[in-house]
């Protein structure tokens, strides 16, 4: 501005408006995108949530430094591919699991999801994750637990027992890639009866008795489809973090909102709908 316009100086207020007004803008040009015209065949998919900071204020007269209230809340991401592709694309919500659905479904017809499109799902094991893909995707949709996440649950299945806990989660997350899932559970159930007050052993255990036909890693192999979610937690970094956990920064929630649908259309190459307008 100050190169090719007669200004002198931008009020650091300015650039805040501008942007804040732009932000706000974004949601509405999101469904805008369009990315590819042929029905893909399998696609893949990946969802999670990210604390960010938060500050709100109570009502009333005087020092606001004195009336706020900060808090960590949630923000959902998603994210989507064809199988075959290098490029993904992205949703977010600050609002609800059903919106950040809503939004990722646009995102992938964009890139060609149809009724007959198979969609491979990846997540942590929460329960909205698989609520929201089967909504999207119905009978089309499969559902993984990432692998590297349910490691996590064996290696504190071991902790302080006398086996070592390295050695035991390398030897269950093999024989879970190899689909022997009742061997597993033989081995957690075996240790229970050996230490049965073992918090570890009880939390891996529940963990995988309450996510049936959620651990088919021999399955997503043998199409050579993911079997962690590494693209949404990069994201976390990338597309999120980046931007809304700068060192002394809290939001206002609809102020994160906006920027977090900002950086979205950016990412998902709708940058220019906003200049069109």
């Amino acid at each position: 501005m100050q190169e090719h316009h007669p200004l002198a100086t931008i009020p650091a207020s300015s650039a805040r408006q501008i942007v804040q007004h732009y932000a706000n803008e974004a949601s509405n040009h999101l469904p805008g995108i369009s990315l590819s015209c042929e029905d893909s065949k399998q696609m893949i998919i990946e969802m999670d949530g990210e604390m960010i900071p938060t500050i709100s204020f109570k009502p009333g007269e005087g020092d606001k430094r004195k009336n706020r209230v900060t808090a960590w809340e949630e923000l959902r991401i998603g994210v989507a591919q064809n199988k075959g592709d290098s490029e993904w694309k992205y949703a977010s919500s600050f609002k609800s699991a059903d919106q950040l659905g809503s939004r990722l479904e646009q995102v992938m017809k964009s890139l060609g999801f149809v009724d007959s499109t198979k969609i491979h799902c990846v997540g942590d094991g929460a329960l909205w994750i698989f609520e929201q893909g089967e909504k999207i995707a119905g009978p089309n949709f499969n559902y993984l637990v990432d692998l590297f996440h349910l490691c996590e649950y064996f290696s504190d299945a071991f902790a302080g027992l006398r086996l070592n806990p390295k050695k035991e989660m390398l030897s269950l997350k093999l024989n879970m890639e190899e689909g022997k899932i009742q061997e597993v559970m033989d081995k957690l159930k075996k240790e229970q009866e050996i230490a049965p007050n073992h918090e570890g052993l009880e939390a891996c255990i529940r963990y995988i008795n309450n996510r049936p036909g959620q651990f088919d890693y021999a399955g997503a192999k043998a199409k050579e489809l993911p079997l962690g979610s590494g693209k949404v937690e990069s994201t976390h970094r990338s597309l999120i973090q980046r931007r809304l956990k700068i060192p002394g920064a809290w939001w206002l929630r609809e102020n994160a909102d906006a920027m977090a649908n900002l950086r979205t259309l950016r990412a998902n190459g709708g940058w220019e709908l906003l200049w069109n307008k």
